[in-house]
């Protein structure tokens, strides 16, 4: 079962930063989650809300703003004054920092409250040209960004991101051409497996936070998790 750091190693570093995913690496992470923004300028950001206030030290909207008046905010004070200075990271700087690692990176698509036309374009080129189509996810709750995602790239692994309980999810992932399905891992009944195995549909469950949990569905036989707190799960896991 792969453990991702969802938004890096989020639970001591500010979220979506190199300072978190450099973490996940050194905690021993064997994949990371992050999430896709594009700025006024095309630029493709990480940052989890369309809005940059949670994060930063600045207020307004991703697709707003060219990259160069994004970096001039702190996303990283917020966490702690030991990282004061953090800036938001472009998918480029990530994939530079994985790219002699054997890492998955798991990239989920933010195509909700905003939606940003052509998005799905530059991510497959860039995700194409840098080398990483076998070692990236595309997932979104916008499963129609997915099929876009497919119709420009068939080899491009995607996963369906959903929060309640899916009618045969095995065939809906067939339909939309996927490779995984994500759902919350509250709403994963096990036993939808089989058939998600019969299929060669893999499994990578969110937000687990706690290694009980964890247990009980690496018994199962579950692809990977997503989690808040890699290291200590980790450490629960796999190391004595």
């Amino acid at each position: 079962m792969r453990i991702y750091a969802h938004r890096g190693n989020s639970s001591v570093y500010p979220e979506n930063t190199m300072a978190a995913f450099r973490s996940a690496l050194h905690v021993g992470a064997e994949g990371i989650e992050t999430d896709v923004h594009l700025t006024k300028d095309g630029i493709l950001v990480i940052t989890h809300d369309e809005d940059i206030s949670r994060v930063s030290d600045g207020k307004g909207q991703v697709k707003d703003m060219t990259l160069e008046e994004l970096q001039k905010y702190d996303f990283g004070s917020w966490k702690g004054e030991a990282y004061k200075g953090e800036k938001i990271p472009t998918l480029k700087e990530l994939l530079d920092l994985i790219r002699d690692t054997d890492l998955m990176l798991n990239i989920e698509i933010k195509m909700g409250f905003v939606l940003y036309p052509g998005l799905e374009e530059k991510l497959v080129e860039m995700i194409r040209a840098e080398g990483f189509l076998h070692r990236v996810i595309f997932s979104s709750f916008n499963h129609y960004s997915l099929a876009l995602i497919k119709q420009l790239e068939p080899e491009a692994k995607t996963a369906p991101l959903y929060e309640c309980g899916l009618f045969q999810p095995h065939d809906y992932a067939k339909t939309l051409g996927a490779s995984y399905i994500h759902p919350s891992y509250t709403s994963m009944d096990p036993r939808l497996l089989e058939d998600l195995r019969k299929n060669g549909i893999g499994v990578n469950l969110w937000t687990v936070n706690d290694v009980r949990t964890a247990h009980y569905f690496n018994t199962l036989g579950i692809d990977g998790i997503i989690t808040d707190y890699p290291e200590e799960l980790i450490q629960a896991l796999w190391r004595p």
